[in-house]
């Protein structure tokens, strides 16, 4: 026995944890390559045999007719992938579309599910084209199969406009859906070439993937298409991440110069200033209370700067200074910001997005999570649409609580390595 595996296996508790996540990653990968290269649904298929077209009413009623699902069809001007990963159509994923539709888009819905029949028959009004999809690749191997099957159908050479979005943010209706298509109307008639809802600056810069809308001259181009040819469609979370979004970035969008991030931390700290203008300062309590917890971050003690000043003034009940509100824009630019900022944006910017995980990645508690969506439902819908708000809450309250919290796998370490649940949140130090 030599003396390094003498070591492993005196090596502490903690340890062996890591080494086993480790494992448990690596053969997460191993497997995913198998299922691609030698399974039914990887090399050996297309986007064409994945894709399995719902046929809606109007098709049956009409068999060998050129209609809305027909790949032979007119081409909408604008068209919005959106890849979906339920059996139903839920509240949130309905408002969403119905936005999307709102702003002038035509729909293709990608389910990387199995439909129920309820759902389809709902879908029609709302949808262009419907798919269940064999599921490889996740979210991002249907963004994959979407752009390639619009792409050898002759529609990306005819559509004016490319949303590509997935159902990982629960959507908000009311005011703040309409402030998003009111972007997307600006955005179509002016210079930009290409939205994103979310940048991130973790590992490398890049735009977060669940919400895009680009312009010919960004979805035509050799090398978005190119991306799309030679990416593996893996069902590895790191891949997607590594391969899929920020590679994504780093190689087609960073090229493009034109471009426009609807929620940031510079257009937070403007709607703060101004919406605090006559209290001479922000409430360090009114902007605190919106963000996660520093109660994991305090125990490793890892409070930096701008987290102290935050919770000093917070503590004390004052207001921030110019100088110090500046920390709310540093916390969110050297972390995940859709985490971070989760319900800043919601509140001030009338972002309509909220992410799903925020309970799993021990962001928020359960009862913060679900408390802030509700106030930002309220805001955005108006306190009177007491029902529809209600019926947001409770899908967005069933979501976080079959999702857990990290303590919900301490005893399923294999499933919480798959998923990337390490522990809870902790607040990023600057430049460390």
């Amino acid at each position: 026995m030599t003396d390094s595996f003498k070591k492993i296996l005196k090596a502490p508790l903690g340890l062996w944890k890591k080494i086993k996540i480790k494992i448990f990653i690596l053969s997460d990968y191993l497997q995913a390559q198998i299922d691609f290269w030698i399974g039914p649904h990887g090399r050996r298929s297309t986007p064409e045999k994945r894709l399995q077209p719902i046929q809606l009413q109007a098709d049956l009623k009409h068999p060998g007719s050129t209609s809305r699902a027909s790949a032979s069809g007119d081409t909408p001007e604008r068209i919005a992938l959106f890849i979906a990963y339920a059996k139903r159509l839920t509240h949130s994923n309905r408002s969403y579309i119905e936005a999307l539709k709102q702003a002038g888009f035509e729909v293709v819905y990608i389910n990387n599910e199995v439909t129920n029949p309820e759902t389809a028959l709902a879908l029609e009004g709302i949808c262009w084209r419907v798919f269940d999809r064999r599921n490889i690749g996740r979210d991002f191997g249907g963004f994959r199969d979407g752009v390639l099957l619009l792409h050898g159908e002759g529609h990306l050479e005819r559509c004016q406009l490319l949303c590509i979005a997935n159902d990982s943010m629960q959507f908000i209706p009311g005011r703040n859906a309409q402030a998003l298509v009111a972007a997307l109307k600006d955005f179509a008639a002016g210079e930009k070439q290409a939205l994103f809802s979310h940048i991130s600056h973790q590992i490398q810069t890049h735009y977060q993937s669940y919400f895009q809308v680009l312009k010919p001259e960004v979805f035509r181009s050799r090398t978005f298409l190119q991306f799309w040819k030679d990416y593996l469609p893996l069902s590895h979370r790191g891949h997607c991440i590594y391969n899929g979004e920020i590679a994504l970035s780093q190689r087609v969008y960073r090229r493009f110069q034109s471009v426009d991030t609807l929620y940031t931390s510079d257009k937070l700290q403007e709607a703060l200033e101004t919406h605090f203008a006559s209290q001479g300062g922000v409430p360090a309590e009114e902007v605190f209370r919106l963000m996660p917890s520093p109660a994991r971050t305090s125990q490793r003690r890892k409070i930096g700067y701008s987290l102290q000043q935050l919770m000093q003034q917070s503590d004390q009940h004052k207001t921030l200074t110019g100088a110090q509100l500046y920390s709310v824009a540093d916390l969110i630019e050297n972390g995940n910001p859709s985490h971070i900022a989760a319900f800043l944006y919601p509140i001030y910017l009338h972002c309509p997005f909220v992410k799903h995980d925020l309970c799993t990645a021990g962001s928020y508690t359960m009862a913060q999570a679900i408390s802030l969506f509700r106030e930002a439902a309220r805001q955005s819908l108006g306190v009177e649409d007491g029902t529809r708000i209600e019926n947001l809450v409770d899908e967005f309250k069933d979501l976080m609580y079959i999702r857990g919290v990290p303590l919900s796998y301490d005893n399923r370490l294999r499933e919480a390595a798959i998923k990337g649940i390490t522990g809870a949140f902790v607040y990023p130090s600057t430049y460390e």
